[in-house]
């Protein structure tokens, strides 16, 4: 019998190598703010907030590149 393991979880969301720390706070911000207007929606809204995520760590980035 063989064991079936499970695929380790995908980044669907990737950010461009050239996005600026700037640019990547106020697309945070913004994806903040449309997580708090699908209040309603808590999957759609939790998913807006992984990209924020996603985008405060990109701006953490272009301070400090490795």
């Amino acid at each position: 019998m063989t064991k079936v393991k499970s695929n380790p979880p995908h980044n669907f969301f990737i950010t461009h190598p050239e996005l600026s720390f700037e640019d990547a706070l106020a697309y945070a911000s913004d994806l903040l703010h449309c997580a708090e207007a699908l209040g309603q929606s808590p999957k759609a809204a939790g998913y807006l907030v992984e990209m924020a995520k996603v985008m405060v760590d990109r701006s953490l980035e272009c301070m400090s590149p490795s």
